[in-house]
């Protein structure tokens, strides 16, 4: 698609006052624009998200894991891009943070890269949970090699330190690709969608990544065309092309251990979790 927004365009967002419906209340949100920049995040390979096991017996992630293949798009030089957001509805609440629908657009002076803007949503780190939210976006850097396929694409971590608005830290977002539906409760899961579903789980259990949340909010289908959704690219890891996504990744980490082992975490796991599905509203 000619002229799509890359991964690390935007440097700066502005996100603009608006009235916000949360769950709970209505938040009116910042009384002026509050900038908040693009934020580097430490790599993968530091060890930083490694599992306690590979970091006590100091284990080498190399011999038990191929490095991770490139991309399956270009990375071009950052755009030094500005981005204007006004957040919308919250879609999903967790213990760490809200998602907001949004509305994007690139103030004046930013038009001439004729970047093309793709439905996106912020998610909001609460209260104390900033770092929650960075751990989240140091695994989208990671494994970036899976947006776009596998797991939602990521437009950066954002933060800004303002005592004025905000007393407990700083306000911390991740810009993302909007997704589609969750998964229909008491139905059974298509066999198709349980094969796409195992399939993303296979991608990162090659990647040696364990998402410790497979719960029914972190399965998403792909947003469709006419929603202005974007196309899925294959796989790096199995070639195929997938129509659901696997998000929430503020709590996965890297572990040390055979594919074996690793398989055999979601092998466990997924099935439970599209059963319960099934059963959600069962009496």
């Amino acid at each position: 698609m000619a002229n799509l927004l890359p991964l690390n365009a935007v440097s700066n967002v502005i996100i603009v006052s608006g009235e916000i419906d949360t769950p709970n209340e209505t938040w009116k949100g910042p009384t002026i624009p509050v900038i908040l920049q693009r934020q580097s995040v430490p790599s993968l390979e530091t060890g930083v998200l490694d599992d306690y096991a590979t970091k006590i017996e100091n284990r080498t992630f190399s011999d038990y894991c191929k490095p991770y293949p490139d991309p399956p798009f270009e990375i071009p030089a950052p755009a030094n891009l500005t981005l204007q957001i006004r957040l919308g509805n919250v879609l999903s609440e967790g213990k760490s943070s809200i998602v907001f629908k949004c509305e994007c657009s690139i103030p004046y002076g930013n038009e001439t890269l004729e970047y093309i803007i793709p439905p996106m949503v912020v998610k909001l780190a609460k209260r104390y949970k900033s770092d929650d939210v960075k751990k989240e976006a140091i695994m989208y850097e990671g494994i970036k090699c899976l947006q776009g396929s596998s797991i939602p694409r990521c437009y950066g971590f954002f933060q800004v330190r303002a005592l004025e608005f905000f007393d407990f830290g700083p306000m911390s977002i991740l810009l993302l690709e909007e997704l589609g539906g969750l998964l229909t409760l008491d139905q059974p899961v298509p066999d198709s969608t349980q094969s796409d579903i195992e399939g993303l789980c296979s991608d990162l259990a090659h990647l040696r990544i364990v998402h410790d949340d497979m719960g029914y909010q972190n399965i998403l289908s792909t947003l469709s065309h006419e929603q202005g959704g974007l196309p899925s690219l294959p796989s790096p890891i199995s070639g195929r092309t997938y129509g659901w996504r696997l998000a929430g990744f503020n709590g996965a980490f890297r572990t040390s251990t055979t594919l074996e082992n690793v398989q055999s975490f979601y092998d466990y796991h997924l099935p439970e979790v599209l059963e319960n599905v099934y059963k959600s509203f069962e009496k």
